[in-house]
């Protein structure tokens, strides 16, 4: 499989890498840190899913955020 890159001017790539940089450091950071952290006790199980499925979500936003970092910058390295 070959690793996509994002063939658009060198702003446009630049801003991606900015954007996605950030939004996916973010997701990231909240997502793993709140699935590290475990369960609380006091807080009901149900409550606790809730806030698993949350979290696995903003991990899975943060994968996409990387990759499409990732190929942005490969993106402005074949200029």
């Amino acid at each position: 499989m070959k690793i996509p890159a994002i063939k658009a001017p060198r702003l446009v790539n630049i801003l991606i890498v900015i954007i996605s940089a950030i939004i996916g450091g973010f997701s990231l950071l909240f997502g793993l840190a709140h699935l590290i952290e475990g369960r609380n006790h006091s807080i009901p199980y149900s409550e606790h899913i809730k806030g698993v499925i949350i979290c696995l979500g903003l991990c899975l936003l943060g994968l996409i955020c990387a990759f499409i970092f990732y190929a942005a910058v490969k993106g402005l390295g074949n200029k």
